[in-house]
């Protein structure tokens, strides 16, 4: 198994703290066609557990998953969030792909924070330029005991697991439609908000920041004496609306969104200074929490820059009939429209 991987028919799995999502298509007339999609929840924390019986329920409900999808392969690649590995932007001579396999073997461990025998390395050139004299290259890591992990989920789901992609790179396969624009994806997930620097289609940075779905109405139901159900309810209603309910869920939101607004901004000067004439062109959202009212216009207040909400079925051809209902789910597939759009785009 290899994180990046050239292969057959397959379909993507984005596995969450949450619930799993899948997505299946095929290329017809040259067209990236929905073939089928579904999601199921899982019991939260699930996936944070290393528990073989754990393990053996999320396998459990990702085949029952796939098996009322009616997935037509067994063939899957799954994504991993930024909080699963470690990536960094080398810059190499100009070289063959089995010489930068070879020269990233000696020079990972300055990069990456664990022994290298522990850890699944891989690699993507940035650089397609033949003519240049360097080359940027991303170097990607994961534990190999995540990498495992994941190895038997789907092994005992009676699936194939061909590569582990990173959410980034498969959300900007969805989202961004022009691989010459540089943008930031963010992705708001259940237990984090985590950050991608996109430049020629692939994250120059990726980061993780400790502010999710789950912490947001913690801070809610603190702040307003409310159990976490009713906090939710008031976080979708309310969102950052200032002028709703005297601004109480918009202060209690705010100080965690702050921290992931300073974490963008220092993303974001990190990358002019290492790619000094490039200009971040706007800000992509995606993730449940995305939806809060006001957050894109809170987010492009913070940060001088326009804020769009992710659609990843904007490459995708589908039937009229399913319009509304994608639309309305746009947000949660993301990672799992990336990854089945591998090799298609």
């Amino acid at each position: 198994m290899e994180l990046f991987v050239e292969d057959e028919h397959y379909f993507g799995v984005d596995l969450g703290n949450s619930g799993i999502r899948l997505v299946e298509l095929k290329l017809i007339h040259d067209k990236p066609t929905l073939v089928t999609y579904g999601d199921i929840e899982l019991p939260f924390g699930l996936m944070s557990s290393d528990s073989p019986a754990d393990l053996a329920r999320v396998a459990a409900t990702l085949k029952q998953l796939v098996g009322d999808a009616r997935v037509s392969t067994k063939n899957v690649v799954a994504g991993l969030p930024a909080s699963k590995v470690f990536a960094s932007v080398l810059k190499l001579p100009q070289m063959a792909d089995q010489e930068i396999a070879h020269t990233i073997r000696y020079q990972a461990d300055k990069y990456i924070p664990m022994p290298i025998d522990q850890v699944k390395l891989d690699f993507y050139r940035m650089t397609q330029e033949k003519d240049v004299d360097e080359i940027n290259v991303l170097l990607v890591a994961t534990p190999t005991t995540v990498a495992t992990k994941y190895l038997s989920i789907f092994q005992q789901a009676g699936l194939e697991l061909m590569a582990l992609d990173i959410n980034a790179i498969a959300q900007s396969r969805s989202m961004v439609p022009n691989a010459d624009l540089d943008v930031i994806l963010i992705e708001f997930a259940s237990l984090t908000a985590d950050i991608g620097v996109i430049s020629g289609g692939v994250p120059a940075m990726i980061r993780s920041v400790n502010v999710g779905a789950k912490s947001l109405i913690r801070a809610v139901a603190q702040n307003l004496g409310l159990d976490e159900a009713q906090a939710e309810q008031f976080v979708r209603k309310f969102g950052l609306t200032q002028t709703k309910l005297e601004g109480q869920v918009y202060r209690a939101m705010k100080p965690l969104l702050d921290n992931v607004v300073d974490e963008i901004k220092r993303s974001v000067d990190y990358f002019y200074q290492n790619n000094p004439g490039r200009k971040v062109e706007k800000v992509v959202i995606t993730g449940g929490p995305a939806a809060i009212p006001e957050m894109p216009v809170y987010l492009a207040n913070a940060l001088g820059l326009a804020v769009e909400m992710g659609n990843p079925w904007q490459k995708i051809s589908y039937a009229n009939e399913f319009s509304d209902r994608l639309s309305g789910m746009a947000l949660g597939y993301s990672t799992a429209v990336g990854l089945a759009l591998r090799n298609m785009v």
